[in-house]
């Protein structure tokens, strides 16, 4: 008897220690201290609004995506009430990572002291122009030779171009710059960007020529090809992008040629894409230093824009068996030129693109 009552006692003290157990357990549950989510709040906010302002102008559209994919994300578990500190603390730092990763993706800014020159045409009528950028040279608006064109050319006219007004040019029309100091385009690095809306596809459709092949000139060619050449020490280098129709008739194109003679390298990009990279391996002549500026005949060529050399210049220095003095072969341009910009810098990918989606934008 006192066996059994001993035995029902313990039972029942054991019964009420589990109870406890369970009961303290249970307790310890139920009072789980919320995350701490302030920091989170901060930072997704911080993303949110970096997002907010992140245009394909400004970043690649990827970039944008998978940065939004990862703020949504941390949002969406910011809302989970059972969510620990752990957790929140590593999104913290995953967003802190991300947002990183996403501005080292921003399109690099082209730095304003950068620009040599620049020609918008935007001011719609005049006969004269002043460059912006660094230097504030005069470029004048003249006729083609009248030893080819006779009276049917002019000077020339402004249109309706890809951003504002553009400068429309034709028989042997272009713009003459001689007040502009040769050192400034005599560069390791140089940097051409153009609109151009071309009206036939021709050789020799000179967009700019500083002394021609003699130091650089940058033009479409046959097929509807970008085509840039440089004389470096090593020689002449000729080069397009190998792609036929890449510049289109009657439609407007963005150009540019990004040359880094440091490295060796030369870039053509159509519409903000890169279409072609020559290196000192594929173009020799790439290794060497830009040819300072030397007058090939009597007269120093101006910096012209809408053609390849003054007729003056052509007949003192070519055989008129080469042909150059005649209509099918003279070196200029016919269409329209929009946003001429000229750096001393080797614009790289990320400049390229946002400068196309800026201007194209507009």
């Amino acid at each position: 008897m006192k066996k059994n009552l001993i035995k029902k006692v313990f039972m029942a003290c054991t019964s009420l220690a589990l109870c406890a157990i369970v009961f303290t357990s249970c307790s310890k549950d139920d009072k789980v201290t919320p995350a701490n989510l302030t920091t989170l709040t901060t930072v997704i906010d911080s993303c949110q609004t970096l997002l907010s302002s992140a245009t394909t102008t400004l970043y690649p559209q990827a970039a944008i995506t998978t940065f939004q994919t990862v703020v949504t994300g941390a949002q969406t578990a910011a809302t989970n009430t059972s969510i620990s500190q752990t957790t929140v603390n590593n999104l913290v730092v995953q967003l802190r990572q991300a947002k990183v990763t996403f501005l080292a993706a921003s399109y690099d800014a082209i730095p304003a002291s950068a620009l040599i020159f620049g020609l918008s045409f935007d001011e719609g009528t005049g006969t004269q122009l002043t460059t912006t950028g660094s230097n504030a040279w005069t470029a004048t608006f003249t006729a083609g030779p009248s030893q080819l064109f006779g009276t049917n050319t002019g000077l020339p006219t402004f249109v309706t171009g890809k951003v504002g007004t553009a400068l429309h040019f034709g028989a042997g029309s272009h713009l003459e710059i001689s007040n502009y100091t040769a050192s400034a385009l005599q560069t390791q690095q140089l940097s051409i960007a153009v609109w151009v809306k071309t009206d036939s596809v021709r050789a020799n459709n000179y967009i700019i020529s500083y002394n021609d092949w003699y130091t650089w000139k940058f033009q479409t060619q046959n097929n509807g090809k970008p085509f840039f050449t440089v004389n470096t020490t090593l020689g002449g280098t000729d080069a397009d992008n190998q792609m036929n129709n890449s510049v289109p008739n009657l439609t407007w194109t963005h150009l540019v040629v990004s040359l880094d003679l440091a490295s060796g390298t030369e870039t053509l990009y159509v519409n903000g894409v890169s279409t072609m990279v020559w290196t000192k391996t594929t173009k020799p002549n790439l290794g060497g230093t830009m040819v300072p500026y030397t007058a090939v005949s009597v007269a120093k060529l101006p910096l012209l824009i809408g053609a390849g050399f003054t007729y003056a210049e052509a007949a003192a220095v070519w055989p008129a068996s080469w042909g150059w003095n005649t209509i099918p072969n003279w070196a200029y341009f016919t269409g329209a030129l929009d946003e001429l910009k000229v750096y001393n810098v080797a614009l790289t990918a990320g400049q390229v693109s946002q400068l196309y989606n800026t201007e194209n934008s507009k």
